[in-house]
């Protein structure tokens, strides 16, 4: 499933509430040391979720970290049962259908959107607003070959490395599956209304990542919003869930592997901005940061 396109619309109300000092020391960079006295650096990278021919091969400066790494942290570790409780989730269980929850109009827009990826109407009309966000792809996605977390999967593997995930499946669902009916339905159809908006909007973050440039992303973001205020309250509201609660989080769990040193961690880059992003979490709880790369 593809976040791109909802995450875009998502995090286009998380402006940061930061003085410029303090954004300033996480916004730029993508790879970072993470050490403290006594115990084996380790390594915290930020990746971006998209597949494209410019990402089709990590940094020499990633691989060298993960050349020396002791195990690798991801976001979430898929398997089949994650992928099938996934869909599963996403859809109607019961007489519900999108068709009624968007409109006929919407609707026969939806069906044709993901007719390329060879999803039928009957099944369309059985997935949950958030489920279709989830599916919306740009034009460019889906042939720049694997990502940039799976290759981090492939090379772990390959060198039998111990692979450990910061989220459950159960978790990844509640982040979307919690969201009120309403909210889904209105995050869904303003994404139909500014598609080519979003689609050009997930290219300048791209273009943005490939700078390294953290701020640059959160000011593509904030622009957006500056741009549709009516989609404000449920974009903040999502970008809280998908971005703020889980740094807190992600930046707790991550700890236990960067006690025992030598950790790679990946998680998406937007996670590393800001004094709310995992990295001024872990300098908080007492770790020396530094930028790598």
């Amino acid at each position: 499933m593809i976040r791109a396109l909802l995450l875009a619309a998502a995090l286009a109300a998380a402006g940061c509430a930061a003085s410029p000092a303090a954004a300033q020391d996480f916004s730029h960079g993508i790879l970072w040391k993470v050490s403290r006295p006594g115990i084996a650096a380790s390594h915290v990278y930020g990746t971006i979720h998209v597949a494209d021919p410019r990402l089709a091969e990590l940094p020499v400066a990633v691989r060298k970290a993960l050349a020396g790494a002791r195990s690798l942290m991801l976001e979430y570790v898929g398997d089949d049962y994650g992928r099938e409780r996934f869909l599963e989730a996403a859809m109607f269980l019961d007489r519900q259908t999108l068709e009624e929850k968007i409109g006929a109009e919407d609707f026969a827009r939806v069906v044709e959107l993901l007719a390329p990826i060879g999803v039928g109407r009957e099944f369309v009309n059985k997935l949950k607003p958030w489920g279709v966000l989830l599916n919306l792809r740009a034009p460019q996605q889906g042939s720049g070959g694997p990502t940039l977390d799976a290759q981090l999967f492939d090379q772990a593997r390959a060198r039998r490395l111990p692979i450990l995930e910061m989220e459950v499946i159960e978790e990844h669902v509640s982040l979307f599956d919690d969201l009120p009916m309403a909210s889904q339905v209105a995050l869904l159809k303003h994404a139909l209304a500014y598609r080519d908006e979003l689609a050009g909007m997930a290219r300048r973050t791209l273009e943005a990542y490939l700078a390294r440039d953290l701020a640059a992303i959160w000011r593509v973001q904030q622009d957006f919003v500056a741009r549709h205020p009516q989609i404000a309250a449920e974009n903040g509201a999502l970008v809280k869930r998908v971005v703020f609660d889980r740094n807190v989080v992600m930046a707790f769990r991550m700890q236990r592997e960067l006690r025992k040193g030598r950790a790679f961690v990946a998680l998406g880059a937007l996670h590393l901005y800001g004094p709310k992003g995992v990295l001024a979490l872990l300098r908080k709880d007492g770790y020396r940061v530094a930028r790598v790369y």
